[in-house]
């Protein structure tokens, strides 16, 4: 038995989502690789955002605004965990141990859990609003409308 084909609403509303659909998950992806390799695809990440931040499609202005701040704050806290390092210690003590093993263990997973649940809902074509901030940029972008 083979499956039926669209119907053309069907195929023009694939057609329609298609793009914004993809930029959502661009943006998570890149928020999620940052904090794999912090600070590395961040430029890429904000020249994305700079494109995308004013977008009218609600899903891509979430998606796009969240991984931007995410990032931003992840990549703040990576910064600052080198800063103590560097100005408190060297990079051979236990120091420098400790403060990365509380980087990893906790920093990250406060982004990775959120960052992935919005892959997987931008993936299915809907939105996730990160606990402590969706609601903001969801309401930020009703002010702009």
């Amino acid at each position: 038995m083979q499956p039926m084909p669209p119907n053309d609403n069907e195929s023009k509303a694939n057609a329609a989502q298609g793009p914004i659909h993809g930029k959502a998950i661009i943006a998570h992806g890149l928020m999620l690789l940052n904090l794999l390799f912090p600070l590395v695809l961040y430029a890429v990440l904000t020249v994305f955002w700079w494109q995308h931040r004013r977008s009218s499609d609600t899903l891509l202005f979430v998606a796009v605004n969240q991984a931007w701040i995410a990032a931003t704050v992840s990549s703040l806290a990576f910064v600052a965990a080198n800063a103590l390092i560097w100005l408190l210690a060297t990079y051979k003590s236990t120091f420098a141990l400790i403060t990365f093993e509380v980087y990893f263990i906790v920093v990250v997973p406060v982004f990775l859990i959120p960052g992935l649940l919005g892959l997987v809902k931008s993936n299915s074509n809907s939105m996730y609003l990160y606990p402590w901030l969706g609601r903001r940029i969801l309401a930020r972008q009703a002010k702009q409308d």
